[in-house]
């Protein structure tokens, strides 16, 4: 099957609603997410086989750590695990089995609601995002892929000509007033995106920039070098 990447930008798109949305949204975007899941055919033939064999309440009661009045979600660290994990847990907040507000509040308690849903969606979404991307991508291991897709890479010269463009992010993030959770975040995607560019997989530099622009322009940074990036990625063939 010819993979297509229509699929994976829909997904980061439907996250990166989650993350801007209102707490009062949260569920109407869980379910958009959950919707985009059953849509795409790479997802749902992934999410059948991470949730082959799987014991979802003893890996949800392994994941929530409950110790005396302390709570944290420790998502496993296989991909495959992880995967049917959330994607578990997504069905139950969207069926009303657990509330998700109160589920963030508990398990990535904070000073505020706001700030316990921004924990839970670097703490959960992200790296679910990350697992079954990596999943999709580079198919499952342990049988014949079950997707295939030709890496198309970006041209020479892409890595040299942003080098300076990362350094300009990464001075105008350390120099923003942010607190200092959003600062790390927005250095961890720079990082990311240097990480993609050294791939030269134009799939991957795509995915991250999408990422990277969106966050920066909702809180009005970097105009500049964010319409120069846009403009090299275009002339070496990154984006359309």
């Amino acid at each position: 099957m010819e993979y297509k990447s229509e699929g994976i930008e829909a997904l980061v798109s439907v996250i990166d609603e989650i993350q801007d949305a209102s707490l009062i949204m949260t569920d109407k975007k869980i379910k958009s997410l959950l919707k985009c899941l059953a849509y795409y055919e790479e997802f749902r033939i992934v999410l059948e086989y991470c949730n082959r064999g799987f014991d979802y309440a003893a890996e949800k009661r392994k994941a929530l750590v409950k110790t005396g009045d302390y709570r944290a979600l420790r998502l496993p660290k296989n991909p495959k695990t992880q995967v049917a994990l959330v994607a578990n847990m997504l069905v139950e907040f969207d069926d009303g089995r657990e509330d998700f507000l109160t589920f963030c509040g508990e398990y990535f308690p904070s000073e505020s609601k706001q700030r316990s849903f921004e924990l839970c969606f670097h703490g959960m979404f992200e790296p679910f995002k990350l697992a079954l991307v990596g999943l999709v991508i580079d198919g499952v291991k342990e049988e014949v892929p079950l997707v295939e897709r030709t890496v198309e890479f970006a041209a020479n010269g892409l890595q040299e000509q942003t080098e300076y463009l990362l350094v300009a992010f990464v001075k105008a993030v350390n120099a923003a007033s942010l607190p200092d959770g959003e600062r790390q975040d927005l250095l961890l995607m720079l990082e990311g995106f240097s990480a993609a560019l050294d791939t030269r997989d134009t799939l991957m530099i795509r995915a991250v920039w999408l990422g990277i622009k969106k966050a920066l322009t909702a809180r009005k940074m970097c105009a500049k070098e964010i319409a120069s990036t846009d403009e090299l990625l275009r002339l070496y063939l990154v984006s359309k």
